[in-house]
C-alpha cells in the first residue's frame, strides 16, 4: 500500500470516529426528569400549592407553575341541574343529533349574560383572543353543539336564540352533566381544588394565566388534566406561605 493510501485511511478513520462520538453524544441527551412542560394554551390540574399570586398545579407530567395578575379572568364551575336552566342565560350544549335534527344534550354550561350577551356561547366560553373558533366535536357520530341564550326552558326541552341559526330547541335530559359559571377571586383559590389555566407557557414551561377556572372534580373524585390522568382532588399538600 502506498503513503498516500496509508494517509486516505487513517484521515477516514478519524472522520467516522468524529461521526459516531457526536452521534453518541446527541443519543444520550434527554429532557430533565420531574419538570411537566404546559400544554399549548395552558395546563390543568389539582392545585397543590399557593404562593401569592404564584399556583402550583400538578398533572400527568408532573406539577406546573402559573403566575396570574389582577388583570386575570378567574371563575368558578359548579355543578348544576336541569332546573338551573332559566330564560336569559348563556348556555353552551354538546350532544348528539338524531336523524330528525333533533339535539339531545350531554353536557351542558351556563353562564351569566354580560354587556357582550351570549355571542360564542356567553363570555364564559368564549375562545381567547387569537384563538381558532371551537370545532364541533369530532370522533363521534351526529355530535352536535348548541350555543347562545337561553330564551325558554319547559320541562326537558330548552330553546336558544343562537347568534348563526336563530332560534333553536334541542333536549336537556335529566342525566345531561350541567355546570355553571361564575365570577369569582383569587380569595377562592383552596388546595385541593381542581383548576384551569389559560395562557401561553415560557420556555421553562411556566403558565401566566390570562384566565383562570375552578372546576368541580370528576365523577371518581380527580382532576381532569386532559391526558387520561386525575389526581384525587382534596389530597393536595399544604399551601405555601
Amino acid at each position: 500500500m502506498s503513503r498516500f493510501s496509508i494517509i486516505l485511511c487513517i484521515g477516514a478513520s478519524l472522520v467516522l470516529a468524529a461521526c459516531g462520538n457526536s452521534a453518541s453524544a446527541g443519543n444520550t441527551a434527554s429532557p430533565s426528569p420531574g419538570i411537566a412542560r404546559a400544554p399549548r394554551g395552558g395546563a390543568s390540574g389539582q392545585l397543590v400549592q399557593i404562593n401569592g399570586n404564584t399556583l402550583i398545579l400538578t398533572g400527568a407530567n408532573g406539577d406546573v407553575t402559573v403566575t396570574y395578575t389582577t388583570t386575570t379572568t378567574i371563575t368558578k364551575m359548579s355543578t348544576a341541574t336541569l332546573a338551573d336552566i332559566t330564560a336569559g342565560e348563556c348556555i353552551f350544549a354538546t350532544g348528539a343529533k338524531d336523524s330528525s335534527g333533533l339535539i339531545t344534550a350531554t353536557s351542558v354550561r351556563l353562564a351569566p349574560k354580560n354587556s357582550r350577551g351570549c355571542t360564542t356561547g356567553g363570555a364564559a366560553f368564549s375562545p381567547p383572543a387569537g384563538a381558532s373558533p371551537r370545532p364541533t366535536p369530532s370522533g363521534q357520530a351526529n355530535m352536535s353543539v348548541v350555543s347562545g341564550e337561553v330564551t325558554a326552558v319547559s320541562g326537558t326541552s330548552v330553546t336558544v336564540l343562537t347568534a348563526s341559526t336563530g332560534t333553536q330547541t334541542f333536549t336537556v335530559p335529566t342525566v345531561a352533566n350541567v355546570t355553571v359559571s361564575s365570577a369569582a377571586s383569587a380569595a377562592s383559590f383552596q388546595v385541593g381544588q381542581c383548576l384551569r389555566a389559560t395562557g401561553a407557557p415560557d420556555a421553562s414551561g411556566n403558565v401566566q394565566a390570562t384566565s383562570l377556572t375552578i372546576t368541580p372534580a370528576g365523577a371518581n373524585g380527580t382532576c381532569s388534566t386532559g391526558s387520561g390522568f386525575g389526581r384525587r382532588a382534596g389530597n393536595g399538600a399544604p399551601a405555601g406561605g
